[in-house]
């Protein structure tokens, strides 16, 4: 199936006049989640305006290649790093908001995130295995946050009452 992704990502750029140097999938656990890595000059067409452009084109190869192939395909267009990059900077914020968090002992209400960017956020601080900060999303539909949390150690006394 990578192969029949490469081709169909290929014909779907040449289709768009866009110039692909590299094109690379990569399959994801053996799912039908693949990342499709691309390097072009010509990414400012893919990406611009705030990669709506990006989120706009990864849809559209996503049904045109479930409709080739005939099975349900995730697809993650990943163009010269970008993708990367951006959650570089997206965790770089969320550790300065873990640290204000310790330091002021006070919840922090991140601003607006798609769900895919809270997943990324959830899995991020989970994997720092700290005790005490945890996240959780509140409020529903476009209202959606996701908050920060710190969780102070209770002190747990195990006293039976032959001890009293």
């Amino acid at each position: 199936m990578k192969n029949e992704i490469k081709s169909l990502t290929q014909e779907f750029f040449d289709r768009l006049n866009i110039k692909i140097d590299s094109l690379d999938v990569v399959n994801e656990d053996n799912a039908n989640i693949f990342n499709i890595i691309i390097k072009t000059w010509e990414s400012g067409l893919i990406i611009w305006p705030n990669w709506r452009n990006l989120d706009s084109i990864q849809n559209i190869l996503k049904l045109m290649i479930s409709n080739k192939v005939w099975e349900k395909v995730k697809i993650h267009l990943e163009i010269n790093d970008y993708i990367k990059s951006k959650d570089d900077r997206l965790f770089d914020f969320i550790k300065s908001k873990i640290e204000y968090v310790k330091k002021t002992k006070k919840d922090f209400c991140l601003p607006f995130y798609s769900a895919y960017e809270r997943k990324k956020i959830h899995w991020f601080i989970s994997e720092m295995k700290s005790e005490s900060i945890f996240t959780k999303s509140i409020w529903e539909w476009k209202d959606r946050r996701l908050h920060i949390f710190i969780q102070e150690k209770k002190l747990e006394l195990d006293i039976d009452w032959d001890d009293i």
